[in-house]
């Protein structure tokens, strides 16, 4: 292929960086891409994550680019500027020595499922290049934006994480300034916040702190998302990260109606990733409407001030909205550790059916509860259980029986379904993620399964894993066989609670 540097490792910086070198392919729906991966390793010393270069290879000798980013990512490091997702660098001049016409680089999530020689302690960052207008739409309108248009253009989803010398720009500045509605419009950056259509409700979630754990304090964007709500105008745009969900709104000017990109087997799906909020304050008819590629809500002054009010005190909101094309807007904060967040430890076993007290009576050897507090939640066994790892009829051989952390109130959980209706439907889960990892090797040790479950509404759920993702292919069809499953009976309120499962291999 013309390669002027060695599959290996480069030295940078004796003891201090080194970028691994690794020849492969990257799949995708038109082929298999023949690339080479750079993977730094020596910036998480400095407090700033690992770096991933991929190139899609051209016949041109390899770039030399990705070393050269490196060391000046390094050399930040060591000030203390550190990059994150969602962050952009922009040139002085143009050009890189693969491709002339780049202006910066953005910064986004790796795939959990990258293939590198080095092991990474925490999820490293891609560094795509960006083309001319590119830059400046990311500076502009948010890095979400162009990425969509990055992966409507591989047609990989979401993005593509690596970068095709000679491609084409997937937009143009002065077009794109001349027809987005956010124009006119300021806008707040916010890379840590999610935004998530689903059927008549609109969701709004601030992502945790640490992305490689399950649950964690998200306090510095807590404050951040309050600043930029007491500081915005009264019609202000909010700038997210790309949300963790199988479709993505993507807009590019001259495009008549809605369009979403899909990953693999997401087409059931009814959640949507939007990549903008326009909040318009004051309004006297609260209302809200897809557009583009985002979502434009209107809001008196009282509901702009409750959830003005519900970001400063860190808890979750729901503002309903009258009329227009959601319903709902739900602001969900991810869980702090401590005495907020409830863990559910199986104990053997009791009487099931009903919400009764702790102190319940009865046959002790009938069934399996679950206990936090006040609250017990008993399942009643079926005929054909044989043993304590048994769910959906058939003997669990892969995953344990779990944990299960509450995300709403106790409370709300008794008024709004059953304790035999939910155990149903996590023993029915439980099976789902057994089967799913029959024959698979994988590397998963643990499973996070969240749910959220409301009344005459479809299965909401979101996936993470540790210490390794499963692979892409498991992942999707688990995903798509979760939000299929047939909830339980709620009634009145939304009901949230996340199941912990152990994997054996």
């Amino acid at each position: 292929m013309g390669s002027a540097l060695p599959v290996g490792r480069e030295v940078l910086i004796p003891r201090q960086l080194s970028v691994a070198i690794d020849e492969g392919g990257i799949r995708t729906a038109s082929g298999m891409l023949p690339a080479l991966l750079y993977t730094t390793e020596g910036l998480e010393r400095h407090g700033q994550r690992e770096m991933v270069f991929a190139v899609v290879r051209t016949g041109a000798p390899a770039p030399g680019y990705p070393l050269s980013m490196a060391r000046t990512v390094h050399r930040l490091a060591a000030e203390g500027r550190l990059v994150e997702a969602g962050d952009v660098s922009v040139f002085n001049q143009p050009g890189i020595d693969s491709d002339g016409r780049v202006t910066g680089f953005v910064y986004a999530a790796a795939p959990e499922d990258i293939p590198s020689t080095v092991r990474f302690e925490r999820p490293p960052l891609v560094a795509l290049p960006l083309l001319a207008g590119e830059t400046a739409v990311v500076q502009r309108f948010g890095h979400a934006r162009v990425l969509s248009l990055l992966g409507a253009q591989e047609r990989y989803y979401p993005y593509p994480w690596w970068f095709r010398p000679g491609r084409a720009p997937v937009v143009d500045d002065a077009e794109f300034r001349a027809a987005t509605m956010l124009s006119k419009a300021p806008a707040y950056n916010l890379p840590f916040l999610r935004v998530v259509h689903i059927g008549d409700r609109l969701e709004l979630t601030i992502t945790a702190g640490d992305p490689t754990s399950y649950i964690g304090g998200a306090d510095e964007e807590l404050e951040a998302f309050e600043e930029a709500l007491r500081e915005a105008d009264d019609v202000c745009a909010f700038l997210p990260g790309l949300a963790d969900v199988p479709q993505t709104y993507v807009w590019a000017p001259g495009q008549r109606g809605p369009a979403a990109i899909v990953a693999p087997g997401g087409e059931r799906s009814s959640r949507i990733g939007c990549n903008f909020l326009l909040l318009v304050r004051g309004t006297a008819e609260p209302t809200a409407r897809q557009v583009e590629d985002g979502f434009a809500v209107l809001l008196t002054g009282a509901m702009y001030a409750r959830l003005r009010q519900a970001v400063e005190a860190g808890r979750s909101i729901e503002i309903g909205l009258p009329a227009g094309a959601v319903s709902t807007l739900a602001l969900r904060l991810a869980p702090r550790p401590g005495p907020a967040t409830r863990q559910l430890t199986a104990v053997r076993p009791g009487p099931g059916g009903q919400w009764p007290s702790d102190d319940a009576g009865g046959d002790h050897n009938a069934g399996e509860r679950y206990r936090t507090g006040e609250l017990t939640i008993y399942h009643p066994p079926r005929a054909e259980e044989a043993g304590p790892d048994v769910a959906d009829g058939r003997t669990l051989r892969h995953v344990d029986r779990g944990r299960i952390v509450l995300l709403t109130p106790e409370e709300q959980l008794r008024r709004a379904t059953t304790a035999a209706e939910l155990g149903d439907f996590i023993d029915r889960a439980r099976g789902i993620v057994d089967r799913a990892f029959t024959g698979v090797r994988h590397g998963t040790e643990e499973l996070m399964v969240e749910f959220r479950l409301g009344p005459s509404r479809p299965v909401g759920v979101r996936i993470m894993a540790r210490p390794e993702a499963p692979p892409r292919e498991l992942q999707v069809v688990l995903e798509r066989q979760l939000l299929a499953l047939r909830p339980p009976t709620i009634r009145f309120t939304e009901v949230a609670f996340q199941l912990h499962l152990r994997l054996y291999r």
